[in-house]
């Protein structure tokens, strides 16, 4: 599972005169298939990913594609200069391998309606739309890789539900606010009391 990264320095005006610095950079349009080609091959099973509008329109009719789905906002940031709509969605990528698939989920459809959370992290998820992917996208024990961490949604869903989890997040502040949090998880027992390695920050490249 991913989360796409937004624009480099990127301002979003507030109420009251304030504003949000987004510092981390967006993933150019060039590299966004041989990314998800990449995904798909290390992974045995799903890649479920949010992203831009434009990437997943990138995805129509490709290969690795097996549904686009939306995250509902109920409660979306205003658009704050009132000359247009609000942006109340998020689209969601649903990739695979090629051969047989199977998830959780029955009959439901690509669609998840959960409010948004402002938290850790500027494009964190709330937790009860990741503990509804792990639950419908994998299985008790599996393995769960989120490439783009932030502040640990993800891993707190998936040792919430006795899955096993790997996070990467480049960013130290947010790695430590993640591990921190997939500590209170596992020290907590929710639903499920798997043996979880510490989590500990290693460098990919020296």
């Amino acid at each position: 599972m991913a989360q796409e990264h937004m624009k480099a320095q990127e301002r979003v005006t507030v109420l009251g005169g304030g504003e949000i610095l987004i510092t981390f950079d967006s993933l150019p349009d060039d590299k966004f298939i041989p990314l998800c080609a990449q995904l798909v091959e290390l992974t045995k099973r799903w890649v479920v990913m949010s992203c831009e509008w434009r990437h997943a329109a990138q995805l129509e009719g490709h290969e690795l594609l097996v549904r686009l789905g939306v995250w509902v906002k109920p409660n979306p940031t205003p658009q704050f200069t009132g000359d247009r709509p609000g942006t109340g969605w998020e689209a969601i990528a649903m990739l695979h391998r090629k051969g047989k698939k199977r998830w959780n989920g029955g009959g439901h459809a690509a669609v998840w309606n959960f409010n948004k959370v402002s938290g850790d992290h500027p494009t964190g998820k709330p937790l009860p739309l990741l503990q509804k992917w792990v639950q419908q996208f994998s299985e008790p024990g599996e393995v769960i890789l989120d490439p783009f961490m932030g502040s640990g949604t993800t891993g707190v869903a998936a040792i919430q539900l006795g899955r096993k989890f790997i996070g990467i997040e480049k960013d130290p502040k947010y790695f430590d606010i993640a591990c921190k949090r997939i500590e209170q998880a596992v020290a907590q027992g929710q639903l499920f009391k798997p043996e979880v390695v510490k989590p500990v920050q290693e460098a990919l490249f020296t």
